[in-house]
């Protein structure tokens, strides 16, 4: 009788589930189904789980057709006819409303909301950013200069769009003032079709630049200490340490600010409502502007439901391409 090696298992189950090549070969457990086949334990596992996450999402998904899509659906029902806000009966005109309100100011509103959210997303991101780099040194006290930048996010923008008209005021208004000590002319800058958009420009950048620096500065915290020491040591200064390494590793993080600014660029109407009033001669009427304009001080709900449409197709266009390409490269890059 041969001995067997050490290690090897002795008995009846010695070759139980071994292969012929002396290989242990596992064997899944198998049950037997009503028709007598073997079917795997295996099949239904995940089942319950993926089941109880269609669940945990059903009320969000539920909410957001009720309150998001449904409406969307009716405005663009809505666009397709003519009549007042109180109008009991309607008369279809198709596209008309379309045509009407690109050829009856619409042109030019989109015209001002494209001139405004580029510059708006192009100071706002750039403020943000540079402003982020500074409060991510390592100085004492650095960190109690971060707070002053979420105030005007938390201050109604209302309230702050007439302290912003108090100060610009032509009479009595601070800057006007300022502007008389030091000998220069004084300016209205709401009568202004140029400085009134200055000066719409200017209030949404200091109102939401401060959600550009939280964002760009949370960003900035995930970055490896040891990166940007390692490549200290290598000799690289602090421009080639932004570059070739914060930069890169920001990328995710500047497609989603990108998104969120060009969106509220797009959308912005409490200061032009407050300062401006869209004027003057229209050098301020945005698109939305446009849209409140017809739909509750004219009374057209067709041209403002029309634009309503035009306005939404323009900004799932610009997020589309904004995530979709900026974001491919985001994802190449890390």
């Amino acid at each position: 009788m041969v001995p067997s090696p050490p290690g090897a298992r002795s008995g009846p189950l010695a070759h139980a589930g071994r292969a012929p090549t002396g290989r242990v070969r596992l064997i899944r457990p198998r049950t037997t189904n009503s028709r007598g086949r073997g079917v795997s334990r295996s099949r239904g596992v995940g089942r319950r789980p993926l089941a109880l996450s269609y669940l945990f999402i059903a009320p969000a998904v539920l909410l957001t057709a009720l309150f998001s899509v449904l409406p969307l659906g009716m405005l663009a029902w809505r666009s397709l006819f003519s009549g007042g806000v109180f109008a009991t009966s309607l008369s279809y005109v198709g596209l008309q409303n379309y045509s009407d309100a690109l050829s009856q100011g619409g042109t030019r509103a989109l015209q001002v909301t494209a001139i405004y959210t580029i510059g708006f997303v192009v100071v706002t991101m750039g403020f943000g950013l540079a402003i982020a780099l500074l409060l991510d040194v390592k100085l004492p006290g650095i960190r109690h200069l971060r707070a002053p930048f979420i105030i005007p996010l938390v201050v109604p923008s209302v309230a702050t769009a007439l302290i912003w008209g108090n100060l610009f005021a032509p009479d009595f208004g601070i800057v006007n003032r300022a502007l008389s000590a030091l000998g220069l002319p004084q300016a209205d800058f709401t009568s202004s079709p140029s400085l009134a958009f200055l000066t719409v420009l200017t209030f949404g950048v200091w109102q939401f630049f401060g959600e550009c620096v939280i964002l760009y500065l949370a960003g900035l915290k995930t970055i490896p200490l040891d990166l940007l020491e390692a490549a200290g040591v290598d000799g690289a200064g602090p421009w080639r340490r932004f570059r070739y390494i914060r930069w890169p590793l920001l990328r995710r993080h500047t497609v989603l600010i990108c998104v969120v600014t060009t969106l509220t660029g797009l959308q912005t109407f409490n200061q032009i409502f407050v300062l401006t009033n869209g004027g003057p001669n229209g050098a301020t009427t945005t698109a939305l502007f446009y849209i409140f304009n017809q739909g509750f001080v004219q009374f057209n709900t067709g041209l403002a439901d029309a634009m309503g449409v035009i306005l939404f197709g323009i900004s799932l266009f610009i997020t589309v391409v904004l995530v979709g390409y900026f974001g491919r490269g985001a994802r190449r890059s890390v």
